[in-house]
């Protein structure tokens, strides 16, 4: 017996329901608060980036600061349920964080061929991040 989408949503707590393609509230609500979650470490990324290129002529330390303030973040609230989980971890540290905005300026360092700064960065900001995160986690009473 094939139940109609319908027959779906009076039977569960669905906000949408299109031919085969059936989302349930709940799922609607953590999408939606990942998504604010991330809207909210972006914003905050940009201004710690600019903070750092503007009074430390680097925006590559501005990168580090939001990676590694993403990985504190994610160890201290690594065991948060679900919604708030969606928005904290999946939603602000992930917004927050942007390895691929190191990646961009280690690049820019290696055109400049300044390659202790590349040298030191990407295996020194992979060790501090995880220190970060274990510290964290270890400070909140999680287990690694």
């Amino acid at each position: 017996m094939r139940l109609a989408a319908r027959d779906v949503c009076y039977a569960r707590r669905v906000i949408c329901a299109v031919g085969d393609i059936i989302l349930e509230t709940e799922t609607l609500v953590v999408l939606l608060l990942a998504a604010a979650g991330c809207a909210l470490g972006s914003v905050a990324r940009d201004g710690l980036v600019r903070r750092f290129r503007s009074r430390a002529g680097r925006a590559d330390l501005g990168v580090l600061a939001a990676n590694l303030l993403a990985c504190a973040v994610v160890g201290c609230t690594a065991v948060l349920g679900s919604p708030l989980h969606a928005f904290v971890v999946v939603g602000f540290a992930g917004g927050l964080s942007t390895w691929s905005g190191l990646a961009i300026e280690v690049a820019g360092a290696m055109r400049e061929a300044r390659w202790t700064r590349v040298l030191l960065h990407v295996p020194g900001a992979f060790a501090i991040a995880l220190g970060v995160y274990l510290a964290a986690r270890a400070i909140t009473g999680g287990a690694a």
